[in-house]
């Protein structure tokens, strides 16, 4: 099969082709595993070392530090050092409460100088040769933020049109976000809003499909008129809704959580024909605490459920977060160029020692 860019290899999975080889991209690789493998390095000198076939970013948003745990962010929701790289929302200083409080609120400028310069300094490194992802919220998470989750679980039965309007003004910054993008040169919009834990969807699946999936369903409709297509991420169970965001027009869908029971091979086959596939080695377990030997291993098994037919980019099962091993993420994109070229060699990808 004729190589292809990074790029083309991207654009044929998110058609549901078969490229010349599994792609690989994470929506997030935290800034201690890039540094340990670039010896100090920046994100893009990991996207060029490793050879991943595409960049991830999203728009800037200044923040103003509070303490040495604390910032305010332009949205104006506080957020809290965490365990990880990430600054976890507190829920005590949500800043809309009732429709008085979002009156007195409004989302930050779209188009304020330097909103997109990554993604300009990104499309003057990487445009046509890879995939360059734009990032931005869909549906749930900014409301989340932005009330808290027990209150925007509470306003979703008792103030129904409160969660509405949150939802419609965030839709409205991230379109010019993502038109801006398209129009710069972004290949695919990523939407990372985590809608399930473990068990299920964290509201009702009745409740996701009457307040929240017509809205989601009109973002991904107007990410395709701008000509861009879409990456859904959730973390989680999401098989009570899967018809639901694919039915909304996804073209992909990430990561197919194990920890949440979802099933690689059972989503490949029943919903492959439908989306492009992404995931899932697993970041909680086998990224961390794992040897090369069972991060190879489980790429394989990967490839091998996933793999045939195209539509499939191997990865973690979430994130390269702080607590992964540099060296087994490295293992694994090195494993994916080895085993996932096409036509896909079965007998290599069959497991060691199996009985």
């Amino acid at each position: 099969m004729e190589t292809m860019t990074p790029r083309e290899r991207v654009m044929a999975v998110i058609e549901r082709k078969v490229p010349d080889r599994v792609p690989h991209f994470e929506w997030g690789v935290d800034s201690p595993v890039v540094k340990a493998l670039t010896k100090g390095g920046t994100y893009e000198d990991l996207i060029e070392q490793l050879n991943i076939d595409a960049i991830m970013t999203g728009a800037s948003y200044e923040s103003k530090k509070i303490d040495d745990r604390t910032i305010i962010d332009e949205w104006g929701i506080t957020k809290q050092q965490g365990a990880m790289e990430h600054r976890i929302p507190d829920d005590s200083k949500a800043p809309i409460q009732s429709p008085d409080d979002l009156k007195n609120w409004s989302p930050p400028d779209p188009y304020k100088i330097g909103r997109l310069d990554t993604l300009k300094k990104y499309i003057k490194l990487f445009k046509g040769k890879r995939a360059i992802f734009i990032y931005v919220r869909d549906v749930w998470s900014l409301p989340r933020d932005l009330m808290g989750y027990m209150n925007l679980m509470v306003a979703c039965k008792t103030q129904p049109e409160l969660v509405t309007s949150i939802i419609k003004m965030g839709m409205q910054h991230n379109l010019a976000i993502v038109e801006q993008a398209a129009e710069l040169g972004a290949d695919i919009v990523f939407t990372g809003d985590d809608i399930a834990d473990n068990r299920s969807t964290l509201i009702s699946p009745a409740m996701w499909e009457n307040l929240f999936a017509p809205h989601f369903k009109y973002l991904i409709t107007c990410f395709h008129e701008m000509g861009i297509k879409h990456w859904k991420h959730s973390d989680g169970n999401l098989m009570s809704v899967m018809e639901s965001l694919i039915d909304a027009g996804i073209d992909g869908i990430d990561p197919i959580d194990p920890l949440g029971g979802m099933n690689l091979e059972e989503i490949k086959n029943k919903y492959g024909h439908r989306v492009a596939i992404k995931g899932n080695v697993d970041c909680s377990s086998t990224l961390v605490h794992g040897t090369i030997e069972s991060v190879i291993e489980e790429v394989k098994a990967c490839i091998r459920v996933a793999g045939p037919g195209g539509g499939y980019v191997c990865s973690s099962s979430n994130s390269i977060h702080s607590g992964v091993k540099p060296e087994l993420y490295k293992t694994m994109v090195e494993a994916i160029h080895i085993y996932g070229k096409y036509p896909l060699d079965l007998d290599k990808l069959e497991q060691i020692n199996k009985k």
